[in-house]
């Protein structure tokens, strides 16, 4: 293989590919659910039509020619109905996809930070898409994550001065060797889960200063 086409094959696997069902069953439930209230609306459109049309085809003459086109014009107008039913149920189920995806996406981002969290580390935060919804309670997560990256940086600090001055009295305390060695990986462990943040201005945070910059 050459180096040109495995430099496209690796650009093809990089490349995201979005997923619009991130959670299927909270998606498929609103979509159905908004599928199912086009079905009534069109239902009820239906039914007044129906009653419409009933009532205008009472007041024709009653000969056979009459009654032909009638039951025809009957035929079209239920074939109408029934492709704007499904086409109507269709389209707001597809929308019920696309708006919820814009809230199913942040919760799954989070989700995944949390999960992060709950392995002692800090997540690589990324930022949210325009179109993605929630974005002042993802602003008020990212705060929160902060705080608790600032929170363990003070506390490795005091761990690591303790450290120094334990080290200093180890010659003279030799019983303090294995909290030494214990306060140690503590501090390793500590110092290795502020490593992994890589924090992104979200658009919420980006755009604070630009309204700042404009107030007097």
């Amino acid at each position: 293989m050459s180096e040109a086409s495995a430099a496209a094959g690796t650009h093809h696997h990089s490349a995201p590919r979005r997923r619009y069902l991130v959670d299927r069953a909270f998606q498929l439930k609103y979509a159905l659910l908004m599928g199912a209230a086009g079905l009534v609306v069109a239902a009820v459109f239906g039914i007044w039509l129906h009653q419409a049309h009933v009532q205008a085809t009472a007041l024709l003459s009653p000969d056979a020619d009459t009654r032909a086109l009638v039951e025809r014009s009957d035929r079209l107008l239920l074939g109408a109905f029934v492709a704007i039913a499904v086409l109507l149920a269709t389209a707001l189920g597809l929308l019920g996809v696309v708006i919820t995806h814009r809230v199913a996406g942040p919760v799954y981002v989070m989700g995944h930070y949390l999960r992060v969290l709950a392995e002692g580390r800090f997540p690589r935060m990324r930022t949210l898409r325009r179109s993605d919804e929630l974005k002042a309670f993802f602003q008020v997560f990212i705060d929160a994550v902060d705080a608790m990256k600032l929170r363990e940086a003070r506390h490795a600090a005091v761990l690591e001065d303790a450290l120094r001055r334990m080290r200093t009295a180890l010659p003279s305390a030799p019983d303090l060797a294995p909290a030494v060695e214990a306060l140690s990986r503590a501090v390793q462990e500590r110092r290795a889960a502020l490593a992994q943040d890589d924090l992104e201005l979200t658009p919420a945070a980006v755009a604070a200063p630009k309204r700042q910059q404009g107030t007097p």
